[in-house]
């Protein structure tokens, strides 16, 4: 076996489990009322199936009546005999397969309460600003109120026993347990404020009720934040005391992870991160306690995970993201089929939907939460199809239609399949990216279809097939604009760039500060290019960014020296640059060796709007980026509904 220690048997606790790898907490939102539903259960058991060690649960509450937020994730609420059957549903699919799981129980929300529910005011360890509506501040928990939490949280422990549960993952971080515990948000001046022992009494209370519900011997996991990642939060030097104070109360095993809400960076790292972000400071942990630790932060690299198990850094590794692109990444290293991983490309689009009240969803497995409809069935009908473009979009949909038993032929005019892959899987920090292109390219290789490449699709050549459906993919080009001077040689476009680098001189600006340009600028500083500047129209660049990635992407951004000029719009380039006007129309000329243009993409759709009226074929669609230049994960859904609907 190639990684004996990642697929070694063990135990946390009491537990027996088949290998350490852990599927760490993740919220989908695949709840409906507040209830587990076959959407959620039946993704656990993918994931179980798929031969993961330990699974812990998306957050739980235990109570809504002290503390009731947040009200826009659909958290499952434990609160009473009547609530077992969701949860017991679970477990017992989740066993099916091998698999144990551990229930995340929070005992309240505190400061990140989000929508307010009128006549309920927020509550916290202490009067702190709401993060969300900084404007507005918690209410002090009364004592009353507290040890209606403590009691709840051990009552909902025990209903989770009851439901199957192997294990309680006590859930002290970033929520209204991380807010005790931390001298930045609890300042309070009775028994559970002030020093770190009084600070700990919440959890150290949270523990007890636990024991009393579930008994000794029962295992137990605590989830703690190393630190916070903002001046004035908890440095790791004081959670290595809380887990000195910890280690008598027989703690089975830590689960560490770097930064809060604060820092969601840290928390849920982007591609712009480092591998490993939690790792040496988890391993300092782990030197100070005789703990078992889980340790996670963008653990992708199955060989860096064997390496840290022989090392001694962690006992346990800690994935999500990976798990959501493919449930059966354990089964198929254990067996030797590393080359059909799908790896995660950490577009950040599965956690950005939850923040924004939708179904968590993923840009390159549109199958992630569409599990309960059931595996891919052959079509009973099948048809004659022929897709034209050979980019994300077309190659998913020639895939599914493949898997379906369709006659698919995929043409593209280039010589190569990819599309705007290509470039995107350009720069170093878009390895998942490369990787899930390389994976996309061997899944229609090795699929029963016909692959043409060097072949425009033209009407004579649709009449001389004759498919019964043809699916346009055909993606989009650069627009750039028609300004004087745009077709000097001093100019390069961003997309063309990055697939044919050949080396620039030094003072470079980039025309168009939105994704594109702004990653074509940590590209241009991989190799070595320096006074990089990128300029935009807009007030602010990286507009078009998501919100879970847009920080961490301005912030290396501003550790690679790169500069920015916002609202000003492109009028002339020249021989020594380029001529911007602002708002006022004031003009200024900016000297720059080389005028990279990244000015957006404009749908390439003229193949569709020539065939739709000259073709006879049963059904036409028009997939991707020729319907509108939009993200990859509107790409590869477009095309896995239309593969699904033939």
């Amino acid at each position: 076996m190639k990684y004996p220690k990642l697929f070694e048997p063990t135990r946390i606790g009491a537990l027996e489990l088949r290998n350490r790898i852990v599927l760490s907490p993740a919220h989908t939102n695949f709840t409906v009322d507040n209830k587990y539903t076959d959407r959620y259960i039946e993704y656990y058991k993918e994931r179980a199936k798929g031969g993961v060690g330990l699974i812990i649960s998306a957050h739980v509450m235990p109570e809504v009546d002290v503390d009731p937020y947040p009200t826009t994730f659909g958290y499952p609420t434990l609160d009473s005999a009547a609530e077992i059957k969701y949860f017991t549903e679970l477990v017992e699919g989740v066993h099916q397969y091998g698999a144990k799981i551990a229930i995340e129980l929070s005992p309240g929300t505190g400061r990140l309460a989000d929508e307010l529910i009128e006549g309920k005011p927020p509550l916290g360890p202490s009067e702190i600003p709401l993060l969300l509506m900084p404007t507005m501040k918690t209410q002090e928990l009364t004592k009353e109120e507290i040890r209606q939490l403590i009691n709840s949280y051990g009552k909902s422990a025990g209903l989770a026993k009851r439901a199957g549960f192997d294990a309680i993952y006590i859930h002290f971080l970033a929520y209204l347990g991380d807010q005790f515990l931390s001298a930045c948000w609890n300042h309070r001046r009775d028994e559970y404020g002030g020093s770190l022992e009084n600070r700990m009494k919440f959890l150290r209370d949270c523990i007890d009720s636990v024991r009393e519900n579930v008994g000794e011997g029962f295992p137990l996991i605590v989830g703690l934040a190393l630190d916070h990642g903002f001046p004035g939060g908890r440095e790791l030097e004081e959670t290595i005391k809380i887990a000195k104070l910890l280690e008598p109360l027989n703690i089975d095993a830590l689960h560490l992870r770097r930064g809060s809400y604060d820092a969601m960076t840290l928390l849920i790292p982007t591609a712009y991160m480092e591998d490993g972000v939690s790792v040496d400071h988890a391993h300092q942990v782990k030197k100070a306690v005789n703990i078992p630790v889980i340790v996670d932060g963008k653990l992708s690299d199955i060989g860096h995970c064997e390496a840290l198990l022989c090392e001694g850094k962690t006992d346990f590794i800690g994935m999500a993201r990976p798990f959501i692109t493919d449930p059966h990444w354990p089964n198929k290293a254990r067996t030797g089929n590393e080359k059909e991983i799908l790896h995660c490309i950490r577009c950040m689009e599965c956690i950005d939907r939850v923040f924004f009240a939708k179904y968590s969803a993923c840009s390159v497995n549109p199958e992630y939460g569409r599990e309960y409809k059931g595996p891919i069935t052959k079509s009973k009908n099948p048809q004659k199809v022929l897709v034209a473009g050979g980019g994300a979009a077309g190659m998913t949909a020639a895939r599914f239609l493949a898997k379906r038993g369709h006659d698919v032929t995929l043409m593209e005019k280039s010589g190569q399949l990819g599309g705007h892959l290509l470039e995107a899987a350009v720069p170093s920090y878009k390895k998942g990216t490369k990787q899930y292109l390389q994976w996309l390219v061997r899944q229609v290789m090795n699929l029963p279809m016909e692959i043409k490449l060097n072949t425009p699709v033209t009407a004579d050549l649709v009449a001389h097939m004759q498919p019964n459906v043809l699916i346009v993919s055909t993606g989009s080009t650069p627009f750039v604009p028609q300004v004087a001077g745009i077709e000097g040689k001093n100019v390069r476009l961003a997309t063309e760039l990055l697939v044919n680098y050949r080396d620039l001189e030094d003072n470079i600006v980039i025309v168009g500060a939105g994704l594109v340009g702004c990653e074509t600028a940590l590209f241009l500083r991989e190799k070595g290019k320096k006074n990089i500047t990128l300029i935009d129209m807009l007030p602010v660049i990286a507009q078009d960014v998501i919100f879970m990635e847009r920080g961490s992407l301005l912030a290396e951004l501003e550790r690679k020296e790169i500069k920015q000029k916002t609202g000003l719009q492109l009028k002339e380039v020249t021989s020594t640059g380029i001529v911007v006007k602002d708002e006022n129309g004031k003009e200024e000329s900016i000297k720059a060796n080389t005028i990279v243009m990244a000015t957006g993409l404009q749908a390439n759709d003229s193949l569709f709007n020539d065939l739709k009226d000259k073709v006879t074929v049963d059904e036409i669609y028009k997939i991707g980026d020729c319907v509108a230049p939009r993200k990859f994960i509107d790409a590869v859904h477009e095309a896995y509904t239309v593969a699904m609907s033939i």
